[in-house]
């Protein structure tokens, strides 16, 4: 057994993943901060675990547009509806993220990060809950389209890390 089974990438790919990841993040905070103004959260926090997959990993399945995208919209959609339908936290977490998990497997938009975008609609207070299913589209959809976006962008100069790839 190896103490680390992932492959290691060579520096010049850690060092585009890195800045790619703190660039993404930065940028989509910016953005997001400018057009939100105010009137939701800016970040979903698992935005930070996409981020760190879509650009130190851009060919694997789990960082192609549309499972990051429809991951987080489905996961938003659920754990809001499960906040709503459930007053026991504990019910709601277990039942949204499990449908969630079973969605992502059946229907192929795999995309472990939005589990924590399921988590943020039910427990992350009255900012979320206020907004209802507005989280849905204000931060959550305009954050991984952002992401993708610069993704595509910042992915673009290096001819070996093409994203999206192409099937």
């Amino acid at each position: 057994m190896r103490l680390f089974p992932s492959p290691k990438a060579n520096n010049k790919d850690s060092v585009i993943g890195a800045v790619g990841a703190a660039l993404g993040m930065a940028i989509t905070w910016l953005i997001c901060d400018a057009m939100l103004n105010g009137t939701a959260p800016i970040l979903v926090l698992a935005m930070g675990s996409s981020a760190i997959t879509l650009f130190t990993m851009p060919t694997a399945p789990a960082a192609q547009p549309v499972p990051v995208i429809l991951a987080h919209c489905v996961a938003a959609f659920l754990g809001v509806a499960s906040a709503q339908v459930f007053d026991n936290t504990a019910l709601a977490i277990g039942v949204a993220v499990g449908v969630h998990a079973g969605l992502m497997v059946r229907f192929g938009f795999m995309h472990p990060p939005s589990g924590g975008t399921v988590l943020a609609a039910i427990i992350d207070g009255d900012a979320v809950t206020d907004l209802g299913f507005e989280f849905i589209w204000r931060p959550v959809l305009l954050n991984a389209v952002l992401l993708v976006l610069l993704a595509v962008a910042i992915n673009a100069p290096f001819k070996w890390r093409r994203y999206p790839v192409k099937n």
